[in-house]
């Protein structure tokens, strides 16, 4: 009995250890930097507000490429730069902009869903529906079909 209760026990913490270690990037409220998966380059934005994907270097200020991944509880999130910007996805173009004020801002171009992929991370703009790109010659645009290719997939 006392075998049965130990294996039962080993088993059921096991399980949320395996889901936090399998759950990827996206997470409510936190920092998190965004790699793309085909050319290896970090989502960074500086305090100007131009987004491209570029080498995190040692060296390299650290703001510039992590985001404050925070929900907006309505399954999108918002993405804010070190720098108190936040991402927007104005159909093509990408880049940063000051964030609309709080949690469940009306500022939809601000919002993005994080949908996983067995390829990595979906990052869609709530308003638009585009994709987060990557060029891969440190370009980052917004695509408006998922090509469900490497060039628009994060981890």
């Amino acid at each position: 009995m006392k075998k049965k209760m130990a294996k039962a026990f080993m088993v059921a913490a096991a399980v949320p250890a395996l889901l936090v270690a399998t759950s990827g990037a996206a997470s409510a409220d936190g920092w998190v930097t965004w790699k793309n998966v085909k050319s290896g380059y970090y989502l960074t934005a500086n305090s100007g507000g131009t987004v491209k994907g570029d080498w995190a270097m040692p060296g390299v200020n650290e703001n510039d490429y992590q985001w404050y991944d925070q929900s907006n509880g309505d399954s999108s999130y918002t993405e804010y730069n070190g720098w108190g910007m936040c991402l927007v996805g104005y159909y093509r173009q990408v880049y940063t902009e000051n964030c609309s004020k709080g949690r469940d801002q009306s500022n939809w171009w601000q919002r993005w869903y994080e949908v996983s992929t067995s390829s990595g991370w979906k990052l869609k703009n709530r308003q638009t529906g585009w994709i987060l790109d990557d060029e891969g010659h440190g370009g980052i645009y917004a695509n408006s079909t998922d090509y469900n290719n490497s060039n628009q997939r994060w981890k």
